[in-house]
């Protein structure tokens, strides 16, 4: 093991003291977690038909087998949170087994299309978003940001007119879409992340205020909540 001379040291420490005692957030990006791999992170897939939260997602939030999904459209997020299954808006996300928990299909296909129309996405494309877990007022929540969603071109199904000459020429010429690869707007993979002091303003949910429950969303009569 290649260890250091006592002048290194003394370089070192005298490095570190100048570093320690200069030092401020001025300047700095937060990276974005986005940008490194997240297999192993809570996130939702959003479809154009349904959603669906992955297996960590349902891990994070203990026998929590019912949920209440709220949305805010003017920060652009989804919040989730646990409640009974006699609540009022009260949406089963897991299949809940004695020995274990998995993740389910929810068909949502109303709720999709007014989500879709709100972020102005494209229904070629399900949108991939990590969940940050968060605890307000003594509870976990699941606190979704949209903005910051990864997009994958959904696989196009196959039609009689599919067949024809023209088209086969057509999809000769075009570069195949992997709907397994995703990327993100050019925004988001373009920039390391937001300054240190946004991101703390932006990280702290200070209250529920804005937010809505599916049922104010899709505008069912008496399926409203308040919060």
């Amino acid at each position: 093991m290649l260890q250091l001379s006592a002048e290194q040291m003394s370089e070192r420490e005298q490095r570190r003291t100048e570093i320690e005692q200069t030092f401020d957030y001025d300047g700095y990006q937060v990276a974005r977690r986005e940008l490194f791999t997240h297999l192993r992170d809570p996130a939702i897939i959003i479809r154009g038909d349904s959603i669906t939260f992955n297996t960590v997602c349902i891990a994070g939030l203990e026998d929590v087998v019912y949920i209440n999904i709220m949305f805010n459209s003017e920060l652009k997020r989804i919040v989730v949170k646990g409640c009974n299954e006699n609540d009022r808006d009260a949406l089963r996300w897991c299949v809940a087994k004695p020995d274990k928990r998995k993740s389910r299909k929810m068909s949502c296909r109303l709720f999709s299309e007014l989500l879709y129309k709100e972020m102005d996405w494209s229904g070629d494309c399900r949108y991939k978003i990590l969940g940050y877990r968060i605890e307000f007022e003594g509870e976990a929540l699941y606190v979704f940001d949209l903005v910051a969603a990864e997009v994958f071109h959904e696989r196009k199904k196959k039609s009689a007119d599919h067949q024809s000459t023209t088209v086969v020429e057509k999809n000769k010429e075009e570069q195949p879409v992997n709907p397994r690869k995703g990327y993100y707007p050019e925004d988001i993979a373009g920039t390391f992340g937001v300054p240190v002091e946004q991101h703390r303003q932006e990280s702290e949910l200070r209250q529920m205020d804005g937010f809505v429950s599916v049922g104010m969303l899709t505008g069912i009569p008496g399926q409203q909540q308040n919060l």
